[in-house]
């Protein structure tokens, strides 16, 4: 264990963190710690105690200000990726990784290797005409499903809360092999060029589309997230939706209660080597 009890990997991310909310706050960027970052922050002042990783959503606005103008302002051993630079990362959201440290992947078809990271979520609106939502919603989630056969060997199989329907879909692609001529590149400009058609400053709602298994759970009116509100989380204060109550009770439910223990390490990573 490392510093203020936490694990390798914790403490690492941590650092990565510390650069990030400065950077954020030098650059005046708008974020908001979202999921198991705002549920670690509220039930333990920190991580949650078997997690590892940090997730930060920023509105759209500053999203792109942060990928065009921001890898050079970090520390040398920082990195921005995007599914669309040339590295291995196939995510729609980006990434700050830490090119010093490497995770281990084990919870995918295929096992892989990454740099240590904090994801880093583009924030959108919906249609404010519910006609217009339930269109916007099939479309995003044709094409989303679509990706996810593109890449479904990196998929977390093993991912609690994961729906039946999904499981049953990669299984199905594991037998049939019948995804190989779709390109997860050109399926993620099309996400792209959707999610950003509604801004936030015209939308009743924000909502980040790619952090869920679900993938309309995080959708909430703006009130919700407003100005927000700083929350203690290690030796920092971070900024989170600002009713967090209403936000965690419909990603969790009952989000002070603890879950069985067989589900507390969804990404199944292992801390493997630092790069010299």
């Amino acid at each position: 264990m490392t510093k203020n009890n936490l694990s390798s990997v914790q403490a690492h991310v941590l650092d990565i963190l510390h650069q990030l909310i400065e950077l954020f706050e030098k650059e005046n960027i708008s974020y908001y710690i979202l999921g198991g970052t705002m549920l670690g922050a509220i039930r333990h002042k920190g991580f949650i105690p078997w997690d590892d990783d940090v997730d930060i959503g920023i509105p759209r606005e500053d999203y792109e200000r942060f990928l065009k103008e921001c890898n050079s302002k970090l520390s040398q051993y920082l990195k921005i990726r995007t599914y669309n630079d040339e590295s291995y990362h196939h995510y729609y959201y980006a990434r700050v990784v830490d090119t010093r440290y490497h995770i281990k992947r084990k919870g995918s078809i295929k096992e892989r290797e990454e740099e240590l990271w904090v994801d880093i979520f583009p924030l959108d609106g919906m249609p404010n005409s519910k006609i217009k939502t339930i269109i916007h919603k099939i479309k995003l989630l044709f094409i989303r499903l679509l990706y996810h056969m593109s890449c479904f060997d990196k998929v977390n199989i093993k991912r609690p809360g994961r729906p039946v329907i999904d499981r049953i879909i990669i299984k199905v692609l594991m037998v049939t092999h019948i995804c190989s001529s779709l390109n997860s590149t050109k399926l993620l400009n099309k996400i792209d060029k959707l999610l950003k058609k509604y801004p936030i400053s015209s939308s009743k709602y924000v909502f980040n589309f790619m952090g869920s298994t679900h993938a309309f759970r995080e959708i909430f009116n703006k009130e919700c997230f407003a100005e927000g509100t700083k929350y203690d989380f290690e030796d920092m204060r971070l900024i989170g939706p600002k009713n967090y109550d209403f936000y965690l009770k419909k990603l969790y439910g009952d989000y002070m209660k603890l879950p069985p223990e067989n589900e507390r390490n969804i990404h199944a990573d292992e801390f493997v080597e630092k790069e010299e």
